[in-house]
């Protein structure tokens, strides 16, 4: 039986992506989580607007604790996964070509000049990175990619960053969490 083919659709309008908007969103936390300790209320409000801008905010708190232990909690988080995988199919569940697909059609490794691009755009988005902080020769095919994604990310982010605050869509049950959290 074929694979369903998985069609990726490239938003051209002038409006930034869902994933840049994500992207900002998780800069942002980060930036507010590193002020956490004096600014508690400052992080439960980068949340809520993060939230508000459909970021899934329990996926994101995820994400952020893995980049700040390092690779190897990444690679032990992701070994993990992939057992819970195998569990729910002893158990009696095929998991969906897709669910197995989860992580991109690509198979292999990135190309060099491909990851300083993804590197690039990364740095371009955050907060605490500047242009200067280019990690290849300026002159080299990497440092090209690399500069060229981290000025899309920073056109993205600043034009995500003059969007105006979203605000809270009224909820019959309350917008909170039963624990407090936004």
């Amino acid at each position: 039986m074929p694979k369903p083919a998985i069609a990726i659709v490239q938003d051209t309008s002038n409006e930034p992506s869902q994933s840049a908007i994500d992207a900002v969103n998780l800069f942002r936390i980060k930036a507010a989580q590193d002020k956490h300790n004096t600014m508690t209320g400052e992080l439960r409000g980068v949340f809520a607007k993060a939230q508000l801008q459909n970021l899934n905010t329990d996926a994101a708190k995820t994400a952020l604790t893995l980049v700040k232990k390092g690779d190897a909690s990444i690679e032990e988080y992701f070994a993990e996964f992939r057992k819970v995988g195998d569990y729910v199919r002893l158990l009696g569940k095929e998991l969906t070509p897709a669910q197995y697909e989860l992580f991109g059609l690509k198979h292999g490794p990135t190309p060099e000049d491909e990851r300083a691009g993804i590197e690039g755009l990364a740095a371009g988005r955050s907060f605490d990175i500047e242009e200067a902080a280019n990690p290849y020769e300026t002159g080299s095919i990497k440092g090209q990619a690399w500069l060229s994604k981290f000025r899309v990310g920073r056109s993205e982010r600043d034009t995500i960053m003059s969007m105006p605050e979203p605000e809270a869509k009224p909820d019959s049950e309350g917008s909170e969490s039963e624990d407090g959290d936004a």
